[in-house]
């Protein structure tokens, strides 16, 4: 579970901002009972701002009975709570759930320190003593919040004890579900304070985030299935995910399993751990695995120790880990375990103790093997932070006057809006506040850049116009914007998204959703080229033009694309890289199929990502998945209608490798609305080249439809002359159910490895063309109900399967449907 807009509201704010949907009010504020699946009355308690039995959490934890054996649930209402709850040893089985379930409607907050003086004591709070929430009673539940402390060590730099705790745990079989910590240095503790038992907590399917030592303590924690966040806001330049403090005596401390890292950190300032060695007996323990870690973590040593000490690779470990900063060897830095050692090193181990505690017995359904691992829903909108008007009409040509071409009016006032809401969780809303024919709907703008923790969003039939003027996107010390020649790097996008939990989103469907153009069919100011005119010369001359991308993200965590529509881009219309999380939903491209390199959708060295439901028309790839700067991974394609595009992609640059890449239920046209093919009519395309080659592992295309297609499954290695020696080798490629139909005339396929020593791995498995026309060399191909019959030099072919005529695969010919553009 992504909470993609709670951490932007506390981003770069003094006190917790909440933003989006705030839930449904408590039907009533009457105290109630149920009975739970083990016939034992469970009392429900309400708290709410008013209309409820109490108004504040602590009250209402108050008001539970010691010692009771009867459950008690807490049931919040949405809103920040702004007090310290405790939650003493008395007060068992109890239940603290968001009355919304959703964590980023029910905040309980607070900004102590350790260096801050408790006014009740005139003494220092210290670690523990900062947290927000003092959870000390054992079989606790919390569902559905958000623990946090604000403390920001930037307001007083004075301060030195700048420890400041979100929850503290000291109680034995605790569980965190589906919740969000927030912090910076030790935001979640699991504590005893005797540390003479081990007291057993579970986090699941929740977000952590802090920079230094945020996970932390001595009591056997489990993080299972959640986001674990390096924060990056100028607090601090490093982070530490984790301080065991394990005590010798126990075999478990801290694992965190089936999780994501993220941070955009720089490369090298993310480390998994410090040993904290609080007492003599201490001996820290931590574990990370089958997690996806980021660029950033440490490879000259990712363990580290707090206040001298040091750690013991025999306390450590890693094992099954993706992703670009994943140990692929054990070293003296880096302990990375076999299956043997890592046997132990599960949930169930770590919580199960003497009792046979399982909490996550209900939840062990693996991460997919490929594909996003996230559970990724359609976007909301978020909330209106600044809502502004059209006050411009386009004429029929779409050109403005030429005073306002020269002098974009909306550029300050749009980027004035978005530079204030920065942080709020919020949009800056675009809209036209129309009534029809009698008012403006459109907006002309120079670049803009949407900052983190905000939302662009272009409203219902209003369209965001980039200029036509080439020195507004001109790049420093670059090529000129607008020019032709050896390098195509020398414009800044329209749109830049520069921080985590932004985007860019729109209202309306169909024709009249929401419209970001670029205008690349138009004349760049002040000469007699269109942005595309200089795309074709460059193209006949050998050489590259010099055009600005319609958005880009660069190095943004959990950005959020959706329900927008982005038109004419001078060159690719979405370019995400280095990104963890992102989500593309309800897209659409509308460009001709008779422009160059105007890209739908790239992605680039990146992880968790999915790109859904949308329709692509352009004069490229319909999305395109590469490496540029590292490893991708984790990538989730589906629901796409691509029409006279190069097909779904992935390369030409796959040097850091691409791994767990899933294609599903997504359809080809050959043509885009006008009739315009292709200028390289593809459907499945897997291509690199010597020099921008890479290892592609688990590649899977499942039940892809195509009609007037030309090439209608390309695996190349051969896409361009070489460059260098870095060798494509795709491993691992599986197609389950393809389906060409009305294919242009010569149609075929092309199957193919590099060489003997990198061939590869292709299974073909309820593939039906209409053209069965194949060339394939140095591949290793497994068949299975397919009508080709691919041959060729280092070839060896399977079949496991008898082909049925009868049978045409998952997305066989009668069942594909080819739907047309949403704007035709």
């Amino acid at each position: 579970m992504r909470l993609r807009r709670l951490t932007a509201g506390l981003i770069g704010v003094p006190a917790l901002l909440l933003c989006g949907t705030t839930g449904q009010a408590l039907a009533d504020s009457a105290t109630s009972t149920s009975t739970s699946t083990t016939g034992t009355s469970t009392v429900t308690l309400t708290v709410a701002k008013s209309g409820a039995e109490y108004s504040t959490v602590q009250a209402a934890v108050d008001a539970v009975p010691d010692d009771s054996a009867t459950p008690y649930l807490i049931s919040i209402a949405p809103g920040s709570y702004a007090e310290r709850v405790t939650v003493p040893a008395a007060k068992l089985h109890l239940t603290l759930e968001g009355a919304s379930h959703r964590a980023a409607d029910v905040v309980i907050t607070s900004a102590d320190y350790n260096q801050e003086v408790n006014p009740l004591t005139g003494k220092a709070y210290g670690t523990e003593g900062s947290a927000t929430v003092h959870v000390k009673a054992n079989d606790f539940t919390a569902e559905y919040l958000t623990f946090a402390n604000t403390f920001d060590k930037t307001v007083d730099p004075t301060v030195t004890g700048t420890q400041a705790v979100a929850i503290a745990m000291e109680g034995d079989r605790q569980q965190y579900l589906h919740d969000a910590f927030y912090g910076h240095q030790d935001t979640l503790l699991s504590w005893d304070s005797s540390a003479t038992t081990d007291l057993r907590q579970y986090v699941y399917d929740s977000e952590v985030s802090g920079d230094v030592d945020f996970i932390f303590g001595n009591g056997s924690l489990v993080v299972d299935r959640s986001t674990i966040d390096a924060l990056n806001d100028g607090i601090y330049s490093k982070a530490y995910l984790t301080a065991p403090a394990t005590p010798a005596a126990l075999s478990h401390g801290i694992l965190v399993t089936g999780s994501t890292v993220s941070t955009t950190l720089a490369d090298n300032a993310l480390y998994l751990g410090r040993a904290w060695k609080p007492a003599t007996d201490s001996d820290p323990q931590a574990v990370f695995r089958d997690t996806l870690l980021p660029q950033a973590v440490n490879t000259a040593g990712p363990w580290l120790g707090i206040s001298g000490a040091t750690w013991s690779s025999g306390r450590y470990g890693e094992y099954g880990n993706t992703g670009p900063g994943a140990a692929t060897a054990a070293s003296d830095v880096r302990p990375v375990l076999d299956e043997a050692a890592a046997a132990d090193d599960t949930a169930a181990s770590y919580l199960s103790g003497a009792d046979g505690w399982d909490p996550v017995a209900a939840a062990t359904a693996p991460p997919p093997t490929t594909g996003d691992r996230r559970s990724v829903s359609e976007p909301r909108l978020p909330s209106v932070c600044r809502t502004l008007t059209a006050a411009l009409t386009i004429g029929k040509d779409r050109l403005f006057s030429a005073a306002d071409e020269a002098a974009p009016p909306d550029t300050a006032r749009i980027q004035a809006a978005l530079d204030a809401c920065a942080g709020t969780g919020a949009s800056v809303l675009l809209t036209t506040g129309r009534t029809p024919g009698t008012h403006p709907a459109d907006f002309l703008s120079a670049p803009l850049t949407v900052h983190a923790g905000e939302y662009l969003v272009v409203g219902e039939k209003a369209t965001l116009y980039a200029t036509r003027d080439a020195t507004a996107y001109q790049q420093a010390g670059k090529a000129v914007c607008g020019s032709i020649g050896s390098t195509g790097t020398g414009c800044n996008p329209f749109v830049s998204v520069n921080g985590r939990d932004a985007g860019v989103e729109g209202t309306g469907t169909g024709a009249h959703q929401g419209r970001i153009d670029g205008r690349g069919d138009l004349t760049v100011l002040g000469t007699t080229a269109s942005w595309w005119d200089l795309a074709v010369t460059a193209k006949d001359e050998g050489l590259k033009q010099v055009n600005p991308r319609l958005i880009q993200s660069n190095s943004a965590d959990d950005v959020t694309f959706a329900h927008v529509t982005l038109a004419n881009a001078a060159k690719q219309h979405l370019f995400i890289a280095r990104s963890i999380g992102a989500t593309v939903w309800g897209v659409t491209v509308d460009t001709p199929a008779n422009t160059l390199n105007t890209d739908g959708f790239d992605l680039d060295s990146s992880t968790e990502a999915t790109i859904t439901d949308s329709s692509v028309m352009d004069g490229d790839d319909c999305v395109a998945l590469t490496t540029n700067n590292a490893a991708e991974s984790q990538v989730s394609v589906s629901g796409l209608h691509c029409y006279g595009t190069h097909g779904l992609s992935i390369g030409s640059g796959t040097t850091y490798g691409l791994d767990a890449i899933q294609f599903t239920h997504n359809t080809l046209d050959g043509k885009d609305i006008w009739g315009n093919v292709s200028s390289l009519d593809n459907g499945i395309r897997v291509k690199s080249y010597p020099g921008a080659g890479g290892t592609v592992t688990n590649l899977s295309y499942a039940d892809t439809c195509m009609t007037g297609v030309q090439n209608l499954i390309v695996v190349t290695p051969n896409y361009a002359a070489p460059t260098g020696t870095s060798i494509p080798w795709f491993k691992s490629v599986t197609i389950d159910g393809a389906t060409a139909v009305d294919s242009v005339t010569g149609a075929t396929s092309d199957l193919e490895g590099y060489s003997a020593d990198y061939p590869s791995g292709i299974t073909l498995r309820h593939v039906h063309l209409d053209a069965t026309s194949v060339t394939a060399a140095y591949a290793n191909i497994t068949l299975d109900d397919t009508d080709l019959s691919p041959a060729g030099p280092g070839v060896t072919v399977t079949d496991t399967g008898v082909p049925d005529p009868g049978h045409h695969g998952h997305s066989g010919g009668q069942h594909c449907s080819f739907p047309g553009f949403p704007h035709s």
